[in-house]
């Protein structure tokens, strides 16, 4: 029987709390920023002295800067992406954004969305220090709700 997780958090809740995982994303990158970027619709009605905004869509994406580590899966596909100047389902990558401040119905699991992102490569090489890579993840249509399981790295679509 599934029991409920007794951690909560309270407060100001930190970046380290959301993870994301192609395998995990983290070593070797130094900037992992979502935008939403929603779509609007816009009128004014001549009734009255407001517009009205209503949002009609999300184009998601992930801008993201690393440093290369030779050994990290996640950075090698990107890379290989980049590299390779792939297109199509070779330019996608699938990632798990997991909440860790949220946690689900059953021990050791959290809230996370799963969505295909089309790596969209940026610059190589910039700077005399690391090499490094920068681009953006966008939005290969919509994420899928679950729970992550954080002990076997796996992700449960909600039914």
């Amino acid at each position: 029987m599934p029991t409920e997780n007794t951690s909560s958090f309270t407060g100001l809740v930190t970046r380290n709390k959301r993870q994301s995982y192609i395998s995990l994303i983290g070593e070797g990158f130094t900037s992992l920023a979502e935008s939403k970027n929603p779509s609007e619709y816009s009128r004014h009605y001549v009734h009255e002295a407001t517009e009205r905004t209503d949002v009609t869509g999300y184009a998601p994406s992930i801008a993201y800067a690393l440093d290369v580590y030779s050994d990290d899966p996640c950075i090698q596909k990107i890379i290989e992406i980049t590299d390779k100047e792939e297109v199509g389902a070779a330019a996608q990558v699938e990632v798990v954004n997991v909440n860790l401040f949220e946690p689900g119905t059953t021990t050791g699991t959290y809230v996370a969305y799963k969505r295909s992102y089309a790596v969209v490569p940026g610059n190589v090489g910039e700077g005399t220090d690391a090499l490094n890579y920068t681009g953006t993840f966008k939005a290969v249509g919509d994420a899928v709700k679950g729970t992550f399981t954080l002990s076997s790295k796996t992700f449960t679509a909600d039914t």
